[in-house]
């Protein structure tokens, strides 16, 4: 009897989902982890004053992939640090394409912004050591051609879920009708959050032929500000990576791609003053949630489809913003009392803007089959992550900010007008103030480049 025709077609369906769950596509794919563990005694960089490191909680590391399909090769490396500068992404860049044939618009560096990391980057009153940069830079060139020298096919999945109440916008509309960063706890005049949070989380998981899980890639929009304190440290991320580690293997790659989080802290301002969102046990709470949630996505994960690899980048120039017009500091909050620190940020400011009126700004763009990547080198606002996630062609869409660079934060153009400290100028927020405008028009633009045919 012959068999109706919907069924062969649902039979053939069935099968073909059945095999490509079972058999998954793969893609060649390499994996190295470098030690960047300052010396005890050089500074932390991520407040205002310097800070003189006392110890070491846990190593800070490069965790790299390298993705090889035909002739194409992308690398994707994050440090353990607070930020990349421009200058040290481009002896990086130009140190690895003397090793190896391969463009530097397909290396994409990333910072995972710990505030317990080490002396790479000059911000407010803490400044580089030059030695600790060049051992970043020696490592990062060593991590990046270790891992292209294993290179192995791997199957590729990808799993999407929201994790709620880990992080908070830290911007808030006051009953005075300014905008505040940190207000305080439970402080009587906040009307409402002045932003969103992103509780997506995003993990692309590369594994051996048994499915074991040798690497994934890690995407959660959070300020990496929980531990503190005077030694270096990973931050919550630690204990992400150290909790998979001990599921899958001390040899496990965990590159981890801060969201657009300019704006999101782990700090509940609408909680009670007695809850305290800081030190080793709300940053092991952080972490090991994430890492639950990582793992979980593992057991319910989905091949990635047609993992073709496809990757355009683009400079964007912007302008800086004057520091010869008249700033005020809030009264209140986050960068209030900090007037010192701010004048010596506005003559610094100056002499750069002096030698190079313009801020060069590389986005990047990552295609991984249905899967997408898109970086900036800022500290971005949650809200144009959202914004650049909406239009976007790709089925899932990462946000990697602090990648490739370092040029300060990046609000969205009417925070100017508010206030808070995410604008008052320095060099940690010097662009110019539609900036947001360029740099969102510019990802939304190579994101459609990548799926176009």
């Amino acid at each position: 009897m012959r068999q109706p025709m919907f069924i062969k077609s649902t039979i053939i369906v069935f099968l073909s989902c059945l095999t490509s769950t079972l058999y998954p596509e793969q893609l060649n794919v390499g994996f190295s982890i470098a030690d960047i563990t300052p010396e005890v005694g050089m500074e932390i960089p991520g407040g205002f004053n310097k800070n003189i490191s006392t110890g070491v909680h846990d190593p800070l590391e490069i965790n790299t992939i390298a993705l090889k399909s035909e002739d194409k090769v992308y690398i994707i490396s994050s440090f353990d640090l607070l930020a990349l500068p421009n200058e040290v992404v481009a002896e990086i860049k130009k140190r690895v394409g003397e090793k190896i044939s391969i463009p530097p618009s397909n290396i994409i560096l990333s910072a995972t912004h710990t505030h317990c990391g080490g002396p790479i980057v000059d911000v407010f009153m803490s400044e580089r050591n030059p030695n600790y940069v060049q051992k970043v830079i020696n490592s990062a060139v060593d991590s990046i051609t270790e891992a292209l020298k294993s290179i192995v096919p791997t199957n590729i999945f990808v799993d999407s879920r929201d994790i709620e109440g880990l992080g908070y916008n830290r911007r808030f509309y006051m009953k005075d009708g300014t905008v505040l960063t940190h207000p305080g706890k439970m402080n009587p005049d906040i009307v409402a959050p002045a932003g969103p949070v992103d509780p997506q989380l995003i993990s692309l998981y590369f594994t051996d032929d048994q499915n074991m899980p040798k690497c994934a890639i890690v995407n959660y929009a959070l300020h990496s500000t929980v531990l503190g304190g005077r030694e270096f440290s990973a931050d919550y991320i630690y204990y992400l990576r150290n909790f998979l580690r001990e599921k899958w293997g001390k040899e496990f790659v965990l590159v981890f791609l801060n969201g657009a989080c300019g704006d999101v802290t782990q700090v509940n301002n609408l909680a009670p003053p007695e809850q305290r969102e800081f030190g080793e046990m709300w940053a092991k709470k952080i972490g090991e949630t994430l890492a639950c949630e990582v793992y979980k996505g593992y057991l319910w994960r989905k091949p990635v489809e047609n993992p073709i690899l496809k990757g355009p980048s683009a400079i964007l120039k912007v302008a800086y913003r004057s520091p010869d017009s008249e700033h005020s500091l809030p009264s209140k909050g986050l960068a209030s009392n900090q007037e010192n620190i701010y004048k010596r940020e506005f003559e610094l400011l100056k002499k750069i803007i002096a030698e190079n009126p313009t801020i060069q700004i590389e986005i990047s763009a990552l295609r991984i089959g249905n899967v997408a990547i898109v970086t900036n080198p800022t500290e971005m606002f949650c809200r144009l992550g959202l914004d650049i996630k909406k239009s976007s062609p790709a089925q899932y869409t990462i946000i990697a900010e602090l990648t490739n660079g370092y040029t300060g934060y990046c609000p969205t153009p009417e925070a100017f007008a508010e206030g808070g400290y995410e604008i008052q100028l320095a060099r940690s927020s010097c662009m110019e103030e539609n900036s947001a405008i360029k740099i969102v028009s510019l990802s939304r633009k190579l994101l459609a480049e990548l799926f176009s045919e």
